[in-house]
């Protein structure tokens, strides 16, 4: 009963905190796009430059606006169980591709150092893109959040052909950083709908609980290893078709047995 009360009150603590968190996520913009907007108004044509940089402010935020609300609504289909995916023949592979492409400006922004490491191999599996892409985008939003400038984050992917009587191959791909870390204590509960282990990084907190469910909608696994001052390391691990070695494309062969990879270094 103890136990329990102790459950209780730790999970009412955790909501609170995530109100309070939400609440100041989306006052935050607001009170951004209210304050320029009052300001273009009051200047009018009379400043091209300040125009130019008020609206950039108002989109941005209203896009940091929009990403709270989506994480809101998705946070609100999973505890209802209304999550659903919409199923086509995808290449994830492929889609990490397209997410680390989006995120090489933000590494030269940011000062980060950013090394992206795949086999050149296909992972076909039935998904659903957006949901995927969701997943990419905010492990790697995460990573630099939680990274400092001179910092790197190592995206790094292997392909594990089927154990026993599997027919499915495995995709495993790896997302390191060297930000702050994550304590022993805090590890557990960074998944939970709610939680947020640093308060003074910019977030909702919900986005590991949204990114661990589409995850496992997908059939995979999501693991978390961090140590406090060293960094962490997010593995994603989905079931993938198997490709016979006579529909990989020639210039993938190469070095097989040994899977050829591709390194792209941003600093």
């Amino acid at each position: 009963i103890n136990f329990m009360a102790d459950e209780l009150s730790s999970t009412d603590k955790m909501k609170n905190d995530f109100i309070s968190t939400v609440s100041h996520e989306m006052k935050t913009p607001l009170t951004a796009i209210k304050g320029w907007a009052e300001t273009l108004q009051t200047v009018g044509d009379s400043d091209p430059a300040l125009m130019k940089r008020g609206m950039e402010v108002i989109i941005d935020e209203a896009s940091r606006l929009t990403g709270v609300v989506e994480d809101l609504l998705d946070l609100s289909k999973i505890v209802n169980g209304r999550m659903t995916l919409r199923y086509e023949k995808i290449d994830i592979l492929a889609e990490l591709d397209d997410t680390i492409f989006v995120f090489k400006d933000r590494s030269m922004r940011e000062g980060i150092e950013l090394i992206y490491n795949v086999p050149h191999v296909p992972a076909p599996a039935e998904g659903d893109p957006n949901r995927i892409n969701q997943v990419f985008v905010n492990i790697l939003d995460n990573a630099f959040k939680y990274t400092e400038q001179g910092g790197k984050i190592t995206v790094f992917a292997e392909m594990l052909p089927p154990e026993g009587e599997e027919e499915k191959s495995t995709l495993r791909v790896f997302v390191e950083d060297t930000g702050c870390g994550i304590s022993k204590e805090e590890l557990p509960k960074v998944r939970k709908k709610f939680y947020k282990s640093n308060i003074s990084v910019r977030g909702s907190g919900i986005g590991l609980a949204v990114v661990d469910e589409i995850v496992k909608m997908h059939g995979g696994t999501m693991e978390i290893q961090s140590e406090v001052g060293v960094g962490t390391c997010v593995i994603l691990s989905f079931p993938v078709d198997t490709v016979p070695v006579e529909n990989v494309p020639l210039e993938s062969l190469a070095d097989v047995p040994e899977v050829e990879t591709e390194t792209t270094e941003v600093e």
